[in-house]
């Protein structure tokens, strides 16, 4: 089968070596071809538009089947729904099992796999550039910004330490130019071609929206679950025919995930709703010309944490707690660590004597040069807010700090094949 193939060659992608003896454990970002990096890069290729760096998806995964003819390309983007949940729950769920057969013609999904980290934050920024980590310089959701010398959570556009939501902007950092270099709505705009995004109202007003989305020439807003659907349909119909991209998000799985862990039954209840409704649509004749191309994907798969290590309160993570210049940086499951001038060693042996079973590091420099954020020539500001190590936990935990709250049941943005691993399922109507 092409998706055990994939799987296969993804499992068999090991860009570097980690200090430790569970590291088969870890999956690495295949941004040649088999990740959410080159999903733009093919919606580029597709439209006739030119994308910089030109790393469509692998032509494996098309099984043979012409893409020539198409014109219209729309995007499913379903946030949490990890590859390896999914193939659980089509196993538990004969219906299930038959809607996604008719949603890619018998051939079911296929892995890719996320950014690393694997949070929304850094890989929504990647389908809209077609640029790895490294390239656009959201690294992940907490960041030391040295525009502001300050460690700063992007999603609220706020300092770490603060609640005041949006302080980044008052002290100077815009949205609009966060991102260097053009964005995917950019380009299209640039070559003529129109997009659309249909969004949650939340979404569509936070600072995310207005960093990655910067170019789309319409943003469609829904409010609740019922008008999600009339509003895709609506799009889709008002489009057949015509040359252009829409791009559609739902934030529903990782939403439940992080409220009742990820393999709650409310969650396979809604995987199996969402993906039954986004048949329906597709099953209008209505919105088909036999000219486009479905993709629905996720950005980062999900998975329960049950074991926390609190860097400020536990005794035999002391001294990564005093080497620390400031809080903990990156993701609860892909920590950056910004450290005094001399104390990496100290760091690395602490986890090595306490922590050898569950957490391991990457040293910065060999995580870029190895390509694990991107292939891309380094951002300038991407280096800095990497830090000085960074902290790789084991399936099942986390890290946290004073600044951390540990309420999520689920989490996501490490490098375990749940996190990383996520699903392409694909459709000519």
């Amino acid at each position: 089968m092409i998706a055990d193939s994939l799987e296969s060659r993804i499992r068999q992608h090991r860009p570097l070596q980690l200090p430790t003896t569970w590291a088969d454990e870890v999956i690495f970002p295949y941004y040649n071809g088999l990740s959410i990096r080159n999903i733009p890069h093919t919606v580029a290729q597709l439209l006739r538009v030119s994308l910089p760096g030109d790393a469509p998806l692998d032509a494996m995964i098309w099984g043979g089947h012409s893409l020539d003819n198409i014109q219209r390309v729309v995007v499913f983007l379903s946030d949490g729904l990890g590859y390896l949940r999914l193939k659980q729950a089509i196993e538990q769920d004969a219906e299930l099992q038959e809607t996604v057969a008719r949603l890619t013609d018998g051939r079911g999904p296929v892995p890719l796999t996320s950014t690393a980290p694997s949070t929304t934050c850094t890989a929504l920024p990647t389908l809209w550039t077609g640029r790895g980590p490294i390239g656009h310089g959201l690294m992940a959701t907490r960041l030391y910004l040295r525009e502001v010398g300050a460690l700063s959570h992007i999603l609220h556009y706020r300092p770490a330490a603060s609640k005041k939501k949006d302080t980044l902007l008052e002290w100077g950092i815009l949205p609009e130019t966060f991102i260097p270099g053009a964005t995917f709505g950019e380009i299209l705009t640039e070559a003529h071609i129109p997009s659309r995004v249909i969004v949650t109202d939340g979404i569509q007003g936070s600072n995310l929206s207005q960093i990655i989305y910067r170019g789309v020439g319409e943003r469609i807003i829904h409010g609740g679950y019922s008008d999600t659907w009339l509003r895709i349909h609506q799009v889709l119909e008002a489009t057949t025919g015509q040359r252009c991209y829409v791009h559609i998000y739902w934030e529903a799985v990782d939403t439940l995930s992080h409220l009742h862990g990820s393999h709650h039954e409310w969650l396979t209840r809604e995987i199996k709703r969402q993906l039954s409704d986004i048949h329906v649509i597709l099953n209008s004749p209505r919105v088909q010309d036999g000219q486009t191309l479905v993709m629905i994907v996720a950005d980062h798969g999900h998975h329960n944490v049950s074991e926390t290590i609190m860097l400020h309160q536990d005794e035999r993570a002391a001294p990564i707690w005093n080497a620390s210049r400031g809080g903990l940086g990156g993701e609860t499951r892909l920590g950056y660590l910004y450290l005094r001038d001399g104390y990496r060693q100290q760091v690395m042996d602490t986890i090595e004597r306490h922590f050898s079973e569950c957490l391991t590091w990457i040293e910065p420099e060999v995580a870029v040069q190895s390509g694990l954020f991107g292939p891309e020539t380094p951002y300038i500001e991407s280096i800095h807010r990497l830090g000085d190590l960074i902290l790789v936990p084991r399936l099942n935990y986390r890290l946290g700090d004073h600044l951390r709250p540990l309420t999520a049941q689920s989490l996501h943005g490490g490098l375990s094949e749940w996190e990383m691993l996520v699903p392409l399922m694909w459709k000519v109507i």
